[in-house]
């Protein structure tokens, strides 16, 4: 797990004591995921629960998820990424990682109205390129999935979000089932 805030990675730890998860399972790193070189800096404004990336008083290192030296021959069975509005940078950062189907899912939050339109923009075309099987967007206020999504789905999905605004999650299926 990864997370900028102190106080955050505190009550992650204190859950992990007080539930008896394994810490051999269960790491917290207090660090931003980007594709950024591991070790730059990166500021963020931290309001309330909300932390976004800016010029803010609160510094952390980076990390890229293709410099942890995961163990060899494992496999991430999900990578879930809310980073609000960076996740394209988080996704880039594991490259390597999806070249070598070390992934086998991804969700990652969607929001092309809310964030600096062109990372949004790019989003969907790149996790396509990264070649999942599948790609199915998830309804955030009902249970409805929609796809799977080809590429004109995706495009017309981005133009009608970022008109109404719309917020949802996407899967990527990155293994046959």
């Amino acid at each position: 797990m990864f997370e900028v805030q102190a106080t955050y990675t505190d009550l992650i730890r204190a859950s992990i004591v007080a539930n008896n998860f394994s810490t051999a399972r269960v790491h917290v790193i207090q660090k931003a995921v980007s594709d950024l070189p591991s070790n730059s800096n990166v500021s963020f404004a931290v309001d309330g629960a909300e932390t976004v990336a800016s010029k803010g008083p609160l510094t952390v290192p980076t990390i890229r998820l293709d410099d942890i030296e995961w163990p060899t021959g494992s496999t991430i069975l999900l990578l879930k990424v809310d980073v609000e509005g960076s996740e394209l940078n988080v996704i880039r950062s594991a490259s390597r990682l999806f070249r070598a189907n070390r992934i086998q899912h991804l969700i990652f939050e969607y929001t092309a109205w809310w964030t600096s339109r062109a990372p949004q923009k790019e989003l969907l075309p790149y996790v396509e390129k990264l070649g999942p099987k599948y790609l199915f967007a998830l309804d955030r206020y009902s249970d409805t999935v929609y796809g799977p999504m080809n590429r004109q789905a995706l495009h017309h999905f981005y133009d009608y979000h970022y008109k109404m605004r719309l917020q949802a999650d996407i899967y990527a299926r990155f293994v046959e089932w």
